[in-house]
This record gives structure tokens, sequence and C-alpha cells, in this order.
């Protein structure tokens, strides 16, 4: 028998999750515009990006797929509250810890999607109790891996200089300058129970190579990390350090003011980064966000050039700051005297040059 497509009792399936987005995009530039909203429009869309699940759900609901509207609205509005810093949980935390959860939902919506109206109904009751637990991990309960605390310490001894290579492989990173200058570097380290961290160390002469690590064995992230501080580390404001940082997702808060930096590099796939510079002369550094909100803070007074490779991004300059082409200068920079030189991929965020 041939299929009548003009049968009134079907209904073909419609997306209209294209036009959505275009009209949630007009209304931020429309409401950045006027600013009742501040940030440009791509730190908008790092802060709110998070609606595509819930323009996802509305798309759904429209469509009579009632199990995959559940998924998507809960899993949007709870990253979108995540955001604003509403969770105790980051954002990026939620998803590293709990990306099962949209597997899951994505194999409930296809197992009831077209269903009976009763089948249809067991598929909204599944969805919703997926999303309360979601919440539940997010907002009010406790991770189901309860992390540990590992001190991290390092003497001084007769070490002049330091090379420090980081490698977190998702969380908050946080480096800053120690209240006393009796150790080379101490801190803490919050990781799950079941994590090998790797503390690695060689003294060449005076000089101290320090590596530590997280396990690189696993594809995606799905191991717990600390809702505060995961990794914070306070170093030697005496002595000079060479800093490097490979971390895949989450966010990094580099207090380096005060610090003695000669030389950084800095990557990071997806999250934040923000980064106040040391009050020195002479800094170079290498900065990369592949996606993401970079924030570089220069102390007053300092001679900084920043080199900008970017795509998709937008950038906010504080007063005092200039730009030309592709390069960034502060007020006070001098091309015949030492000066902090960064340069800076960012192929889609936002990036932000203030002073403190």
């Amino acid at each position: 028998m041939t299929e009548n497509s003009n049968d009134p009792g079907r209904r073909a399936d419609r997306s209209i999750f294209f036009p959505l987005l275009i009209i949630f995009s007009g209304v931020l530039l429309l409401l950045s515009n006027l600013n009742f909203i501040s940030g440009d429009f791509w730190s908008l869309i790092i802060r709110f990006w998070p609606i595509f699940f819930v323009i996802g759900g509305i798309d759904d609901l429209l469509n009579r797929k009632w199990t995959g509207a559940i998924i998507n609205f809960g899993i949007g509005s709870i990253l979108i509250l995540a955001n604003f810093g509403l969770s105790s949980m980051s954002t990026w935390q939620i998803i590293t810890n709990y990306w099962p959860i949209l597997v899951i939902g994505i194999g409930l919506d296809i197992i009831f999607r077209g269903r009976s109206v009763l089948g249809s109904l067991v598929g909204v009751g599944l969805a919703i109790v997926l999303i309360l637990g979601l919440f539940w991990f997010a907002f009010l309960g406790t991770s189901p891996n309860e992390a540990t605390s590992k001190p991290i310490r390092f003497e001084l001894g007769d070490i002049q200089q330091a090379e420090l290579n980081i490698k977190p492989l998702a969380g908050k990173l946080i480096l800053n300058q120690a209240d006393s200058n009796e150790q080379l570097l101490d801190g803490e380290i919050f990781s799950a129970n079941h994590d090998d961290l790797s503390i690695e160390s060689e003294l060449n002469g005076k000089t101290q190579k320090i590596t530590i690590s997280s396990p690189q064995q696993i594809i995606i992230p799905s191991k717990n990390m600390s809702n505060n501080s995961p990794w914070e580390l306070f170093l030697n404001a005496d002595v000079p350090f060479l800093i490097n940082i490979e971390q895949v997702i989450g966010a990094q808060d580099l207090l380096l003011t005060g610090l003695n930096i000669q030389d950084l590099e800095s990557n990071l796939v997806i999250g934040t980064m923000k980064i106040s510079l040391p009050d020195i002369e002479k800094l170079e550094g290498d900065l990369e966000c592949i996606i993401g909100e970079m924030v570089i803070v220069v102390p007053e007074g300092l001679s900084v050039t920043i080199e900008l490779n970017s795509g998709m991004t937008g950038v906010t300059l504080s007063d005092g700051f200039t730009r030309a082409g592709d390069t960034i200068y502060s007020k006070n920079f001098n091309e015949n005297k030492d000066s902090v030189k960064l340069k800076v991929n960012l192929p889609m965020g936002s990036l932000k040059v203030m002073h403190p």
C-alpha cells in the first residue's frame, strides 16, 4: 500500500532549532547594545552557551519528543545556573563528573520517542528522575568520589631557579605567592581516591625541575574534583620560575603578582583563564585557550605588548590600552626598553585586558 504523504493523521517533524538560535543571538546582541547586560557578544556566548540545550528542549517539545524535551531543559537550566555561580560546582566540573548522564538521556530519548501515551509517560518520568539526580549532585549533594588532599612541598635549600611543569587534566588550578619564603613550593592538590597523582623532581646544579601531573590514560575526564580549589600551589617570590601548564578543561587563576616569573607558557583547551602579571620588567609568555574566556591583568606602569591570534573573539580593553592590528600595547610601552611580551592564541571566546 502506498503511503499518502498528505494524510492529515501524520505529522512530519519540523525542526526550529536554528531559527530559535538566531532569535536568541539577536536578543543577546540587542540587550548588550542597550547595556542591559554587560560584556561583548562572545563573552555572553561563553556565559549563556548552555541555552543550546534549552533551545533543543523547545524544539523537542514542539515535535512532541517529551523525554528529550525534559532532558534538554533540565541539563541546560542546571548548566546556566552553574555558569552564574549558583551551584557548588562549576559548569566544567559538572560536565567532567556527570557527562554520562547525557549519554543516558540520549538513550532514553531514543527508546521512548514515538511511543504510546503510557510509554511517553514512563519516558518522561525516567527523564525527570535523571534530571533531579543531576540537580541533587550539582547543588545539594556530594560527588560520588570523595576527593582527598595531597600536600605538596619542596624545600628551598640552595635552589636558585625552578622549572615548574603542571599538567592537570581537568579542574581548577590556582598559582599564588607564598606567605613565607622558607619553601621553594608548597600547597595541596585535591584528587579522587583512586587517582595516581604523578610528582617528579630533578635537580640539575642549582636548578630544580618539578613536574606534577594527573592521570592521562582516560579519554574523557570523569573523576572527581574538589568543589573549591583542586590544585593550589604557592611559589617562592625570591626564586625565578619557568612555568609550563597543560590543561584540557577547567579554570586557571594565575596570581603571579609579586612572583619572579621568567617564562610562562599555559595551554587550556576549554575553560577560563585569568592571569595577573608580575610587576617585572622582562617576561615572555605564550597563552592559549582554544574555547573560553581569558582575562589579563596588567600592573599600572608596566610596559606590555600582546600579540593576538584570534578568530571569533571579542576583545575588551580598559583605559590605557591601545590596539593596532593584532597587537595590543599598554600605555607605558617603550620599544627601546625591556618589556613583557605575550603571545595569545584565542580562536573562540573573549579576551579582556585590564589594570587591577
